[in-house]
């Protein structure tokens, strides 16, 4: 056979190969539809049910039942960002060396997967353990991955990515703090939401991603249907460095939301923006900088957010969070004080987010404490008389009886004071606290001054 007819037959095998391999995938799955076969082997996208979208907003939909801003009741919105249609990771064919059918995952796909980990996050959410997670890969094997003034590099190159919810919102976490590189191993994938603020992703406790626990994916080429609600990126980079949050339109969206569940507005406070900002020292407690400051109330609290935020960014977070939601929403507080400080630790540059709040809560006094102070200065009033009638009497030692008096209506007076304190629902002042301890000790000076002279 000469050398041209041996490479025309080799052609010819060539262009057979896709026929003999759909016979050699047809020969397991007889039966199953040609639909079906490409669902299987990962050429045909399917619906792919899965939780957390609210961590892929904007492509995927959020809604406002979990803490995002779009309503489920309303008209028009697509089948791809509720339930997004994603292809089936598939192991592909090896045939003579050479693998067919198995697609690379890269830059920007959209995975779904399932792992011990995501177990455990979703149970600790009370949310269906059989759920995967659905992320972004942001860095594949061999990348070096840092993240960086609320940005992303990789291989030291600044990341573009339009696909996120909000620029310079990428912050480091317990498994990738910021400012610290990693080079991601064989096999493994970094991945993150698109929204980034309120994403539990690779930064945090689920850590890399092995690329076995991935189950369907779509490439960031098949996302055109996506790319309408991206942003332009073309700014980005010169938000490097520069504050993001006023404090003012934060307070108006804040009050905004109180409002709209019945609670009257909060009130901005200088001393609580001053223990704010003395509160970013992390060598100071929450009551050291309010103390410092100069601020007291009965009712106190903070909440710290690492990273820039816009107004409307660090209140939806907050509120994404139920307990940050319950903190700021709380009838019990009427102040406020924010405070946004850029640092720079060690070479890193840090945006922290300090929020103090104060507030007034009546007192609560149980019914038989009350009775009792009501009960002792009833009981004072009615034997004071008797011993001030006592006085110059020749056979009671007045020295005595003098002390036993200034006892007597020391004790009333703090009996009178404190039943009224109780009955305006006050709360008792540091000054109050110390002479109610000492009350005791008179209470006992009393009852022995009263025994002497009874016997003289």
């Amino acid at each position: 056979m000469s050398k041209k007819n041996l490479i025309q037959r080799l052609l010819s095998w060539l262009r057979l190969l896709p026929f003999i391999l759909v016979v050699i995938i047809s020969v397991p799955i007889v039966g199953m539809t040609w639909s079906e076969v490409g669902k299987l082997i990962g050429i045909r996208p399917v619906p792919v049910p899965v939780v957390g979208t609210g961590s892929m907003y904007p492509s995927l939909f959020w809604a406002k039942t979990e803490g995002g801003p779009e309503d489920e009741t309303q008209q028009g919105i697509s089948e791809y960002r509720t339930t997004p249609h994603l292809y089936r990771s598939f192991a592909g064919i090896t045939l003579f060396g050479q693998t067919y059918l198995k697609k690379t995952l890269n830059y920007g796909d959209i995975v779904a997967f399932k792992n011990s980990a995501t177990v455990k996050i979703l149970a600790t959410e009370n949310k269906d353990t059989n759920s995967g997670f659905i992320k972004r890969i942001i860095g594949i094997p061999g990348d070096t991955i840092e993240l960086r003034d609320g940005f992303v590099y990789i291989n030291d190159t600044l990341l573009d990515e339009p696909y996120l919810v909000s620029p310079r919102s990428t912050y480091g976490g317990t498994s990738l703090a910021d400012c610290s590189k990693l080079t991601i191993p064989s096999h493994q994938y970094f991945v993150m939401g698109d929204n980034r603020k309120v994403s539990s992703d690779s930064r945090f406790e689920l850590g890399l991603v092995a690329e076995d626990d991935i189950t369907y994916f779509l490439s960031l080429s098949d996302q055109s249907l996506y790319r309408s609600l991206w942003r332009d990126t073309s700014l980005d980079a010169s938000l490097l460095g520069q504050p993001t949050l006023v404090a003012s339109q934060f307070l108006e969206l804040l009050n905004q939301a109180r409002k709209n569940r019945g609670l009257s507005s909060l009130t901005l406070k200088s001393k609580l923006v001053q223990s704010a900002t003395l509160r970013a020292d992390d060598s100071l407690t929450m009551q050291q900088a309010m103390q410092k400051a100069g601020y007291t109330n009965i009712v106190l609290g903070e909440f710290i957010a690492r990273g820039a935020y816009s107004a409307t960014e660090l209140l939806e977070n907050l509120l994404y969070q139920p307990g940050t939601a319950k903190q700021v929403l709380s009838p019990d507080y009427t102040d406020l004080g924010i405070s946004t400080l850029n640092l720079n630790v060690a070479g890193c540059p840090r945006q922290i987010i300090v929020g103090h709040l104060g507030g007034y809560l009546p007192a609560s006094y149980d019914p038989g404490t009350i009775s009792s102070w009501r009960g002792l200065a009833d009981n004072l009033r009615s034997t004071l008389p008797s011993w001030e009638n006592a006085v110059d009497y020749a056979n009671i030692d007045q020295i005595k009886l003098r002390e036993l008096l200034t006892i007597l209506r020391r004790r009333l007076t703090l009996a009178e004071e404190i039943l009224g304190t109780m009955e305006r629902r006050e709360w008792f002042s540091d000054s109050q606290e110390t002479r109610i301890k000492a009350d005791n000790t008179d209470a006992t000076l009393a009852d022995n001054l009263a025994k002497e002279l009874n016997q003289e």
